[in-house]
C-alpha cells in the first residue's frame, strides 16, 4: 500500500496508557517489548500511566490523546494502550496507526484474554510500517491491515464474530471480575446465611433428595441469573440509551453481564464447596439417614449443599443492596469512562483558570 509519506526508522518508543488492564499488560511485557525495540534499533523512552486521558469517540480523535507531551526527537514514536473498545462499523479496531504523528493507538480488549503477546505483536507491527516496512497485510489478532484513505492513516482490522467475540472477553477481564468478589460482603453474607439453614433443617434434605440433577441444574441457572440480575439493576450498572453510542453501549452492557455472571458463578461454587463441608461436618450420616429413610452417601450431601447454595445465592443478590455501590461500579466499563472524562473536563478547567490568572 503506497503513501505519501516519507517513511523514517523510530528512534526511540513512549508508551501511555490508561490504568487497569493497559498498564498490567505493558508491565507484565515490558521485557519482551524492550527485546523488540532493540530488534529494532528503537530506545526505549519509558511508561506512563495516566488518569486524565478521555478517548474521543472519533478515531482520529483517539490519537490526538495518545499523543501526550513532546516526544525527545522528531523520529520518536508514542504508542497509547487502551481499555476502551474501538469499532469501524462491525469490524474491531485493534491498532489505529498515524504516521504523521508518529502515533498508534492499541485497544487493549481486542488482543483478547491473554493479550501479552499479542500486544509485543502489535507494537513490533507498528515500528515495522513507521520504518517502511509492510511486508504481507496480515496482522495480529486475526486482523489484517486497512488504509483510511487519506494516505497517513492504516487500521488494524480483525472482521467477523470471533474477533468481537475476544473484544468481548478482552473486556470482562479487563473489569476484573475476581476483584468484585470481596466487595459483595453482604451478598455473601447472605447468601451464607440463608444456605446454612439447608444444613440445619430437615425439609430441605428431604426437598434436595427428591430433587432430579436436573431439576437442580435448572435451580441453579435461575438463582444465579437472578442474583446477577438484581445485582446489575439495584447498582444501577446497565447503559441505558442516549447516553453513548449504540455500538458502545451494546459492547459495554454484554461485558457487564459477563462480568457479574462471572462473579456470581464464583460466589456459587465457593459457596457451594463451604456449604458441602458444614454438612458433612454437622450433620451425622446415621442421623440423615433415619430422616431420610435409606442409607445415605457423599451424593446426599452433594445434592443438600447444592440445593442450599442455590436458595442462597437467591437471598445473597437481596442482600447485595447492603454492598458499597461506588465498589460495584468501578467493574464496569461505563463507570470507569465516565470518571475518567470527569478528571479529564476538571483538569481542563483548572488549565483555564490558570491561564486567565496569568
Amino acid at each position: 500500500m503506497e503513501t505519501s509519506r516519507t517513511p523514517r526508522r523510530p528512534g526511540g518508543l513512549r508508551i501511555v496508557t490508561e490504568p487497569g488492564l493497559p498498564a498490567t499488560i505493558v508491565e507484565h511485557a515490558d521485557r519482551r517489548i524492550r527485546q523488540v525495540l532493540d530488534e529494532n534499533e528503537a530506545d526505549f523512552r519509558g511508561f506512563t500511566v495516566t488518569e486524565e486521558a478521555a478517548l474521543h469517540a472519533s478515531p482520529q480523535g483517539d490519537l490526538e490523546a495518545g499523543w501526550a507531551g513532546r516526544a525527545e526527537d522528531e523520529t520518536d514514536a508514542v504508542i497509547f494502550v487502551t481499555e476502551l473498545p474501538r469499532a469501524q462499523g462491525r469490524d474491531v479496531l485493534t491498532v489505529e496507526l498515524d504516521h504523521d504523528r508518529r502515533a498508534a493507538v492499541i485497544c487493549a480488549p481486542a488482543l483478547g484474554l491473554f493479550p501479552g503477546h499479542a500486544l509485543v505483536r502489535c507494537v513490533e507491527q507498528v515500528l515495522r510500517r513507521l520504518s517502511g516496512g509492510h511486508g504481507d497485510d496480515s496482522g495480529t489478532a486475526g486482523g489484517h491491515w486497512r488504509s483510511a484513505g487519506d494516505g497517513t492513516t492504516e487500521y488494524l482490522v480483525a472482521a467477523g464474530p470471533l474477533s468481537r467475540l475476544r473484544l468481548v472477553v478482552g473486556m470482562i477481564r479487563g473489569n476484573r471480575p475476581w476483584r468484585m468478589i470481596p466487595t459483595l460482603t453482604g451478598m455473601t453474607a447472605a447468601a451464607a446465611a440463608t444456605a446454612s439453614f439447608g444444613v440445619f433443617y430437615s425439609s430441605i434434605w428431604s426437598m434436595a433428595n427428591a430433587l432430579s440433577p436436573w431439576r437442580l441444574g435448572l435451580i441453579t441457572l435461575l438463582s444465579v441469573a437472578l442474583a446477577s440480575i438484581w445485582l446489575i439493576v439495584n447498582n444501577r450498572l446497565w447503559e441505558g440509551p442516549g447516553a453513548m453510542p449504540r455500538w458502545r453501549r451494546r459492547l459495554y452492557n454484554t461485558a457487564t453481564v459477563g462480568t457479574v455472571g462471572f462473579s456470581a458463578v464464583v460466589l456459587y461454587v465457593g459457596l457451594f464447596v463451604a456449604t458441602l463441608v458444614a454438612a458433612v461436618v454437622v450433620i451425622e450420616s446415621q442421623y440423615m439417614a433415619q430422616q431420610l429413610g435409606h442409607p445415605v452417601g457423599i451424593r446426599d450431601y452433594a445434592y443438600l449443599a447444592w440445593l442450599a447454595t442455590s436458595m442462597g445465592m437467591v437471598a445473597g443478590g437481596l442482600g447485595s443492596s447492603a454492598d458499597s455501590y461506588d465498589d460495584v461500579l468501578r467493574a464496569t466499563y461505563g463507570y470507569r469512562e465516565r470518571m475518567r472524562r470527569r478528571r479529564v473536563d476538571a483538569a481542563e478547567r483548572r488549565e483555564e483558570g490558570e491561564a486567565r490568572d496569568s
